[in-house]
């Protein structure tokens, strides 16, 4: 049996997720880890956008970015767009990653704290999943028996679903210290639904299915 606080927190990061193809806005989710195979780097194509930066700052921002940045399992990043927005001494970097072998991309949000040389993550939203990955996470989520009855309960079946990278750091609060899927369904509205399933793609199964109506029904919020 879940707790209610747990549900509510989960809850929370999942809500914000779903929102934030439409605000904007990143999911939190901090220690990241460094690129696996630095290598992969070297081909990929570097943009650079917002303020004019001199060289050395800009080398500096590029490097540490580029090493913070991770892929998903056999995807490299073949173009990198790296926005760069002045906020006094420091710079807000909004970067978007692209991969021919994936429809959508993978956002990060840094702060590159120009006094130190110290680039801090804030946020990001991963994307970047190639479609026979998506397509099989969301096979195994309709698969469970919970998720199908909520989703009928709810009519969510017509509703497209959001396939997220969970990274290993997040992960293991909840299962392993491994990456994972998180397969979301939405409705937006007065009475907003939110059916997700968190999947190992590996071992092809539902870890952890959650719904905002369970902790409406606990007394909890949203």
């Amino acid at each position: 049996m879940r707790s209610a606080g747990k549900i509510v927190a989960v809850i929370a990061v999942v809500v914000v997720a779903a929102l934030g193809t439409y605000l904007g806005l990143t999911a939190p989710e901090h220690g990241l880890s460094p690129a696996s195979d630095l290598d992969s780097c070297l081909s990929t194509t570097v943009e650079f956008s917002g303020m004019k930066l001199n060289e050395e700052t800009r080398t500096q921002i590029v490097s540490e970015v580029l090493a913070e940045i991770t892929p998903y399992k056999g995807v490299r990043y073949d173009k990198v767009n790296i926005s760069a927005m002045k906020n006094g001494e420091d710079y807000g970097l909004t970067v978007i990653c692209f991969s021919d072998a994936c429809e959508c991309q993978d956002a990060y949000v840094f702060t590159y704290y120009g006094a130190g040389k110290e680039l801090v993550l804030n946020g990001h939203v991963l994307d970047a999943i190639p479609a026979a990955e998506r397509a099989k996470a969301i096979s195994v989520a309709l698969q469970n028996e919970e998720a199908a009855s909520l989703m009928r309960a709810n009519s969510l079946e017509t509703v497209l679903p959001t396939v997220r990278r969970v990274l290993p750091e997040t992960a293991e609060k909840f299962y392993l210290p491994k990456t994972l899927l998180s397969v979301t369904w939405t409705r937006f509205g007065d009475n907003p639904v939110v059916v997700s399933v968190l999947v190992d793609p590996d071992a092809r199964k539902a870890v952890e299915v959650w719904s905002n109506l369970e902790v409406e029904n606990k007394g909890g919020e949203m």
